[in-house]
């Protein structure tokens, strides 16, 4: 009998926000959800950062296919690599730690191929490196699970022996907390509170990851990320 663990899951996401990787942080096994519907003007295929005129949207062009799964959505226009890289240069050139992490985000871009799912693994493993996350990282397709919504979350709870699910607060509307108690899973929410930072440009959250990394002390950014007591 495998060990219970805690298994936390989310949409893979372009340049995904710091809550998101403490997510991930916190569980023995993070759960990439390929294998779901692509949702349109979500954060699967596009994330903000902030530049000298304000707030930035980051977005992959994709094709236009509404009932495409996340692994199977195609980059529409190759041009996004130039425009990216020209949009963080611009926008993070001066900032403190700029150039500890420019020199990889670039090769990533650059070496990128034509599959939104490629790109945003492609980041959430430069992030991870970055932020000493060593955790199993699986995919959900890699899985077989068919269901939806809160039976697919509790399924591959089921499936990976958890004893706790980590849970994001936007789930608390749409899991069912009866069958995740009938099972003897355990959730906790893992809130979306980050610690305020100092932003060269003016101040604004719910920003990618980037944002915090190329102005931040990386050993502060991985206190948070990794303190299962923060609120």
């Amino acid at each position: 009998m495998k060990k219970p663990q805690k298994i936390a899951m989310h949409q893979a996401q372009y340049l995904p926000w710091p809550p998101f990787f403490r997510k991930m942080a916190l569980a023995d096994t993070f759960v990439l959800m390929d294998c779901v519907q692509f949702q349109k003007n979500g954060l699967q295929n596009r994330n903000q950062i902030n530049s000298n005129n304000g707030p930035l949207w980051l977005t992959l062009p994709v094709n236009a296919k509404l009932d495409e799964q996340i692994k199977d959505k195609v980059i529409a226009d190759k041009r996004w690599k130039k425009k990216h890289l020209q949009s963080i240069q611009s926008s993070y050139g001066k900032s403190t730690f700029f150039h500890e992490y420019f020199d990889e985000i670039q090769n990533i871009i650059e070496s990128a191929n034509d599959t939104l799912f490629d790109i945003n693994l492609r980041f959430i493993q430069f992030f991870r490196k970055v932020l000493s996350i060593d955790n199993e990282l699986m995919l959900l397709s890699d899985l077989s699970i068919t269901s939806s919504k809160s039976q697919l979350v509790l399924d591959t709870c089921i499936a990976l022996n958890a004893s706790e699910y980590l849970s994001g607060e936007g789930a608390k509307s749409y899991l069912d907390l009866e069958a995740f108690e009938a099972n003897q899973i355990a959730i906790q929410y893992v809130g979306n509170n980050t610690p305020a930072y100092k932003q060269m440009h003016p101040a604004m959250k719910h920003l990618s990851l980037l944002d915090w990394l190329f102005q931040e002390e990386l050993d502060v950014i991985k206190d948070y990320i990794h303190d299962p007591k923060y609120n």
